[in-house]
Protein backbone atom coordinates (compact mmCIF):
# COMPACT_ATOMS: atom_id res chain seq x y z
CA UNK A 1 0.00 0.00 0.00
CA UNK A 2 1.71 3.63 -1.31
CA UNK A 3 1.71 6.12 1.65
CA UNK A 4 0.31 9.39 1.43
CA UNK A 5 1.69 12.43 3.80
CA UNK A 6 -1.67 14.48 4.54
CA UNK A 7 -1.25 18.25 5.58
CA UNK A 8 -4.07 18.11 8.62
CA UNK A 9 -3.39 14.29 9.67
CA UNK A 10 -6.19 15.05 12.14
CA UNK A 11 -8.96 15.61 9.72
CA UNK A 12 -10.58 12.83 8.11
CA UNK A 13 -12.09 12.95 4.31
CA UNK A 14 -14.42 12.28 2.42
CA UNK A 15 -13.03 8.44 2.14
CA UNK A 16 -12.23 8.13 5.30
CA UNK A 17 -16.05 8.83 6.15
CA UNK A 18 -17.35 6.76 3.82
CA UNK A 19 -15.17 3.53 4.59
CA UNK A 20 -16.53 3.94 8.34
CA UNK A 21 -20.02 4.49 7.37
CA UNK A 22 -20.05 1.46 5.20
CA UNK A 23 -17.94 -0.60 8.06
CA UNK A 24 -21.34 -0.06 10.05
CA UNK A 25 -23.83 -1.00 7.05
CA UNK A 26 -21.99 -3.77 5.53
CA UNK A 27 -18.57 -4.87 7.82
CA UNK A 28 -15.56 -4.90 5.98
CA UNK A 29 -16.57 -3.04 3.12
CA UNK A 30 -14.85 0.23 4.80
CA UNK A 31 -11.45 -1.88 5.75
CA UNK A 32 -11.64 -2.60 1.90
CA UNK A 33 -11.82 1.04 0.77
CA UNK A 34 -9.04 2.13 3.48
CA UNK A 35 -6.22 -0.81 1.33
CA UNK A 36 -6.96 -3.63 3.93
CA UNK A 37 -8.62 -5.84 0.85
CA UNK A 38 -8.11 -9.61 2.70
CA UNK A 39 -9.09 -8.28 6.34
CA UNK A 40 -12.17 -6.51 5.08
CA UNK A 41 -13.61 -9.89 2.90
CA UNK A 42 -12.54 -11.53 5.54
CA UNK A 43 -14.90 -9.55 8.04
CA UNK A 44 -17.46 -9.39 5.59
CA UNK A 45 -17.40 -13.28 4.62
CA UNK A 46 -17.66 -13.78 8.54
CA UNK A 47 -20.95 -11.27 8.61
CA UNK A 48 -22.76 -13.40 5.69
CA UNK A 49 -21.40 -16.97 6.95
CA UNK A 50 -22.95 -16.27 10.24
CA UNK A 51 -25.96 -15.00 8.45
CA UNK A 52 -25.84 -11.72 10.01
CA UNK A 53 -24.88 -12.36 13.15
CA UNK A 54 -21.92 -10.70 12.68
CA UNK A 55 -23.84 -7.55 12.66
CA UNK A 56 -23.51 -7.15 16.46
CA UNK A 57 -19.74 -6.52 16.22
CA UNK A 58 -20.59 -3.71 13.78
CA UNK A 59 -19.58 -1.05 16.46
CA UNK A 60 -16.28 -3.05 17.22
CA UNK A 61 -15.34 -3.39 13.54
CA UNK A 62 -16.60 0.42 12.28
CA UNK A 63 -14.22 1.64 15.46
CA UNK A 64 -11.81 -0.25 13.96
CA UNK A 65 -12.23 1.37 10.40
CA UNK A 66 -11.91 4.40 12.08
CA UNK A 67 -8.80 3.97 14.17
CA UNK A 68 -6.86 2.98 10.52
CA UNK A 69 -8.63 6.06 9.04
CA UNK A 70 -6.74 7.92 11.77
CA UNK A 71 -3.10 6.20 11.37
CA UNK A 72 -3.19 5.83 7.78
CA UNK A 73 -2.82 9.56 7.92
CA UNK A 74 0.20 9.36 9.87
CA UNK A 75 2.04 6.46 8.28
CA UNK A 76 1.52 3.09 6.40
CA UNK A 77 -1.16 0.79 8.01
CA UNK A 78 -0.37 -3.03 7.97
CA UNK A 79 -2.89 -5.14 6.07
CA UNK A 80 -3.71 -6.74 9.25
CA UNK A 81 -3.11 -4.16 11.42
CA UNK A 82 -6.28 -4.11 14.17
CA UNK A 83 -7.12 -0.94 16.01
CA UNK A 84 -3.85 0.80 14.97
CA UNK A 85 -1.85 1.94 17.93
CA UNK A 86 -5.30 1.46 19.87
CA UNK A 87 -6.11 4.62 19.16
CA UNK A 88 -3.92 6.00 21.50
CA UNK A 89 -5.22 3.96 23.85
CA UNK A 90 -8.69 4.06 22.99
CA UNK A 91 -8.75 7.65 24.08
CA UNK A 92 -10.04 7.34 20.39
CA UNK A 93 -7.43 9.49 18.82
Amino acid sequence: MESVVYEDPDRLDVVDVAAIVLSVLAPGLGHVILGQTLKGLLILALVVASCGVGYIAAAVIALDAYCVARARKQREVGDWELFPERCRSLGIC
